[in-house]
């Protein structure tokens, strides 16, 4: 029996051998590294946030009992091994019976970029509190000191402003921590035009921004000529764009309509409302001129309900063309009985022939170019000289695209003064007429909107 059991322990312990071999690999170690610790022996020491370092103390102390100033900061072990927990600046104090040594701890960033001011930029005569932020440490516990490489910053971090727009440098620090950074101040106006493409001398807040199209928005930077500066890089600085309440995205869409641009640093807060529309040739297509100031707005919006009463579905591009040359001739008529010399601006735009009834040669060939373009007739603006019995003298006329070829078309020279009937002499010709001489030929959908705004639409700006 005792021999039976005496084989059966050989062969667990056997088998118990074997599994060790097959677990622990051939030519392996199970070892434990402890871990290795920088020391350190000068009074000042600066530590990376999360890192340690211990205490190598001069002869003479032993049995030492540690204490720290801040535990948020740093703490200590009482083998005097120093972890770094914050940002910021605290105290380890080292006692050995009535002896003290005190070690300075900087806590500091792995990399100067990884922390910044809360504003970098301000705007004109603004008063701020500066202060340091990061969005990988917390720095509660930084208390920033500031030297005068910045006039207008005391040593407590107010920043007095800067009268104009411009900017400076300055150095800030905490513990043995410095850096030398860009200060820049921005005239709240300055960034709106830039952001917005808004001319605010203009009288009319209609913005240059285009509705429905992806949209990027920046400004010239002030510290490097040709660089610009998206809204989420302003946002760091300490200056925040709203559009309507909420965050400006550096690349976004903006709906037709009126919105309200905001600029906000610290407490302070400057908004303005402004129109943003469609691009012309959007705003003829869709025959949406939401956005648009009252007066462009009224002209637009009669362009279009005259299409939507002469225009219906199924009609061939030549049917389009001939039901809008037969409205102006018979709902128009050449201002002043044929003298333009006495005529007012808006005889000058599309508004002279839609809402006033008469109008010059330009009102007659906008206001065909409009309709034409917002019932989807390829349509362009032709520019010239054209003469008759008596005189010869600038002139505007129209093109319009069937079946793919390109036909001049004048409506102005199809109404004789007077008006009652209509005349198709100067209809849908390929190659022109004689009296009429081509300088340019343009598609006016390609020109700014302030020149549709002022010249096109009311001719105010004539």
């Amino acid at each position: 029996m005792l021999k039976k059991r005496s084989i059966l322990r050989k062969i667990a312990l056997f088998l118990c051998a074997i599994m060790l071999v097959t677990i622990i690999p051939a030519g392996e170690s199970q070892m434990v590294y402890a871990q290795t610790v920088p020391t350190f022996s000068g009074s000042t020491k600066a530590i990376v946030c999360g890192k340690q370092a211990k205490i190598k103390l001069p002869s003479g102390y032993s049995k030492c009992k540690f204490s720290t100033s801040n535990k948020k900061v740093a703490t200590v072990t009482s083998k005097g091994v120093v972890k770094a927990v914050r940002l910021g600046v605290a105290k380890i104090t080292a006692k050995a019976g009535n002896k003290k040594k005190i070690y300075t701890i900087t806590v500091k960033p792995a990399k100067a970029s990884e922390v910044w001011l809360n504003h970098q930029a301000v705007l004109t005569n603004q008063k701020v509190q500066l202060k340091l932020v990061s969005d990988k440490y917390d720095t509660s516990q930084v208390k920033l000191k500031f030297s005068c490489g910045f006039s207008q910053v005391n040593s407590n971090g107010l920043c007095k402003g800067i009268k104009s727009s411009g900017w400076g440098s300055m150095d800030y620090y905490y513990g043995s921590f410095s850096r030398t950074t860009k200060f820049i101040a921005y005239s709240p106006d300055w960034i709106m035009n830039d952001v917005l493409e808004c001319g605010w001398s203009d009288d009319s807040d209609t913005c240059n921004i285009d509705a429905g199209v992806p949209y990027k928005a920046a400004i010239t930077s002030m510290v490097s000529s040709g660089k610009t500066i998206t809204p989420s890089g302003l946002r760091k600085q300490g200056i925040s764009l709203l559009v309507d309440g909420a965050e400006m995205a550096d690349t976004m869409i903006y709906t037709p309509g009126k919105h309200t641009i905001s600029i906000v640093s610290g407490d302070k807060e400057i908004s303005r409302e402004v129109n943003v529309s469609y691009s012309i040739k959007d705003t003829l297509v869709n025959r949406d001129a939401t956005g648009y100031d009252a007066e462009s707005k009224k002209v637009f919006d009669a362009a279009f309900a005259v299409v939507n009463q002469i225009i219906t579905e199924g009609m061939s591009d030549e049917e389009k063309v001939k039901a809008i040359h037969d409205y102006l001739i018979y709902h128009a008529n050449y201002v002043n009985n044929g003298d333009y010399s006495s005529a007012e601006n808006w005889a000058y735009g599309a508004c002279g022939v839609l809402l006033h009834g008469e109008g010059v040669c330009q009102s007659y060939a906008i206001a065909f170019y409009m309709m034409a373009t917002a019932a989807g007739v390829e349509c362009e603006y032709v520019t010239g000289v054209a003469t008759n019995s008596s005189a010869s003298g600038g002139h505007a006329w129209n093109r319009v695209k069937i079946n793919d070829k390109w036909y001049y078309i004048d409506c102005t020279w199809d109404d004789p003064v007077g008006g009652g009937y209509e005349n198709y002499d100067y209809y849908l010709s390929e190659n022109g007429w004689p009296d009429h001489k081509v300088e340019e030929i343009k598609d006016l959908a390609q020109k700014e909107k302030y020149s549709w705004i002022h010249y096109y639409l009311t001719g105010k700006g004539y």
